[in-house]
């Protein structure tokens, strides 16, 4: 027998073992394919694939799997959600382990360790020159250049504000802010992100609709809500759908560096 084959048979009989005394925690996904991996398994079923992945996410040498049903081969990679691609053959998925894209720790993106420039936020429209996207930040103050704030020039659902980021981070949650003192806050909204800044994806909910997230109830108390699914993104669009006085915002991200 090789040493191959041998390490094989190990990772299998401890697969198998753990797949009887506890429950697979990893999520499969159909019609779904990895673009890369560093290494991979034959003649496994897809509980087995599962398992081992769950393992191998846990000693750091892969954080998602592919699994090929017709040739019963698991794939271990690094993938994120950007790489992983979507096909129409429904024999390939993608396994992915509960925590998979995980922070260790979750700190603000914009305004934190490595805060973002000015530069790297947008907006669909501002409604003057002092309250364009440079008030984004949480608990900016009213001067005499700016009113302290993000507002919309157009009080409709098809507002954004919009961070793009100079690498690929996990993103985990969402804070809001009104603006401070003016009785004008954001009530709910919606979280788009995307891995090229042209293509965006709506946050889902449970049951497959665009998750709307409970925003203020005043104009300067910080509400921070988790995503239900962590996701990885090189833009992140916040859009207002409803608001009381006006569209207006102050905000952070929450999340982590993709490693």
């Amino acid at each position: 027998m090789s040493l191959k084959v041998a390490v094989l048979f190990v990772f299998l009989l401890i697969a198998t073992k753990v797949e009887a005394n506890e429950k697979i925690r990893a999520k499969v996904y159909a019609g779904k394919e990895v673009t890369s991996w560093t290494s991979r398994s034959f003649g496994v079923s897809l509980i087995q694939c599962q398992t081992m992945c769950v393992l191998a996410k846990r000693k750091f040498t892969s954080r998602i799997c592919g699994y090929d049903k017709v040739s019963k081969t698991c794939f271990y990679s690094f993938d994120t959600d950007c790489n992983v691609i979507s096909t129409y053959e429904t024999t390939k998925v993608v396994i992915k382990p509960d925590g998979a894209d995980a922070c260790h720790s979750t700190g603000y993106l914009l305004n934190g360790a490595e805060p973002v420039s000015d530069a790297q936020i947008t907006s669909s429209t501002d409604n003057s020159p002092s309250t364009d996207s440079r008030g984004f930040r949480l608990y900016t103050v009213k001067t005499d250049a700016h009113e302290g704030s993000w507002a919309a020039g157009i009080p409709d659902t098809y507002q954004y504000i919009q961070v793009r980021f100079y690498r690929l981070k996990h993103v985990s949650g969402v804070a809001l802010q009104g603006k401070a003192d003016y009785g004008q806050y954001v009530t709910a909204y919606k979280v788009l992100y995307s891995c090229d800044c042209a293509s965006f994806r709506t946050i889902m909910d449970t049951n497959g609709y665009d998750k709307v997230f409970a925003g203020n109830t005043d104009d300067n108390t910080v509400v921070t809500s988790m995503l239900p699914v962590e996701v990885t993104a090189l833009c992140v669009r916040i859009n207002p759908v409803t608001y009381k006085g006006w569209l207006v915002m102050r905000f952070d991200i929450l999340g982590c560096p993709v490693n």
